[in-house]
């Protein structure tokens, strides 16, 4: 996530990946996105794409960066409109300042993550087709299915490796402003300080919440889905593995966000577990080569994927 993912299982991802669902009558596909870090699978489907996308998805493009169309959601702007009618109401200006300045730095800060997971798939011969901010963090859409299980690790684990420039930079920028590379306290009436001690914590928090947290569809539940590939554990018993870990962090995320009265972990928590629970009524079902995240590993031990006509095969 970032919280970050990856990262909706019926979101479109049109047959040219560089081109976005909207384009006028073109075959399209289904893949399904992750708030870090997308596996799609590629299905045949209508042209009905505006209709079928997640609601979270249908957002305009808004710039395009490294050959990367960026897509912004509506609902983003309503949240940083919201933070800063809050932070309007503070007694102080410089709060209010800081407030403006660090929800730039937030979603920013996602944007380089998410570029990370691009550049990384690009690196192991995928394909990039855009990438999604919303409220929640970021969506970058990838196929990753030429790969194996390392080659999804190394993309899962580059949106996590981007935080270790980006705090290094903000360490700096607070030894610039304070005179001192200790980041335990918060550097009033400074406001430079004040903003690089936000990115330096911003960044720990991150990399910590994506890597340690194995919720899915976070990253650190993808590497531990790749290592499990890895050390060839079958699907039923990563599946299993993956959802019941990922169901007790959804719930400590949720809880803890109730524990600090703060709206944002609750809806992070509830958007894994939503996540989690449709990967458990594959696995219930006996459908769990359905899953884009486990259509791959399917193909690679030769089985007969159903979800798809199109070839799924890594190298």
């Amino acid at each position: 996530m970032s919280s970050g993912g990856a990262r909706a299982t019926d979101d479109v991802v049109p047959m040219n990946p560089f081109q976005r669902s909207d384009a006028p009558s073109a075959p399209s596909q289904s893949a399904e996105p992750f708030p870090a870090i997308g596996n799609p699978v590629f299905t045949p489907r209508a042209d009905d794409a505006e209709t079928n996308e997640p609601w979270y998805s249908r957002s305009p493009k808004l710039f395009t960066i490294m050959g990367i169309d960026v897509h912004v959601s509506p609902l983003l702007y309503t949240y940083i409109v919201f933070t800063l009618v809050l932070a309007a109401f503070s007694a102080s200006f410089f709060l209010f300042a800081l407030q403006a300045f660090a929800s730039v730095l937030l979603f920013f800060t996602v944007l380089v993550h998410e570029l990370g997971h691009c550049a990384a798939a690009r690196a192991v011969g995928g394909q990039v087709s855009h990438i999604l901010l919303w409220p929640l963090g970021g969506l970058a859409y990838v196929n990753v299915d030429a790969t194996d299980a390392k080659g999804d690790f190394f993309v899962s684990f580059a949106g996590p490796l981007t935080h270790a420039p980006m705090l290094a930079g903000w360490v700096a920028s607070f030894a610039l402003a304070t005179g001192s590379t200790d980041i335990s306290e918060w550097p009033r009436d400074n406001f430079v300080g004040a903003l690089a001690y936000e990115g330096c914590w911003l960044n720990i928090f991150l990399f910590l919440f994506n890597v340690c947290i194995p919720a899915y569809p976070l990253d650190g539940c993808r590497m531990l889905m790749a290592l499990l590939a890895m050390c060839s554990v079958s699907l039923t018993t990563t599946a299993t593995t993956i959802i019941c870990l990922s169901t007790v962090m959804s719930l400590g995320v949720i809880a803890y966000g109730f524990w600090l009265v703060r709206v944002m972990p609750v809806f992070v928590g509830a958007f894994t577990l939503a996540e989690t629970y449709k990967l458990y009524t594959l696995l219930k079902s006996g459908a769990l080569e359905e899953h884009p995240s486990f259509a791959k590993y399917n193909a690679m031990s030769g089985r007969r994927n159903t979800n798809t006509s199109w070839n799924v095969q890594a190298v």
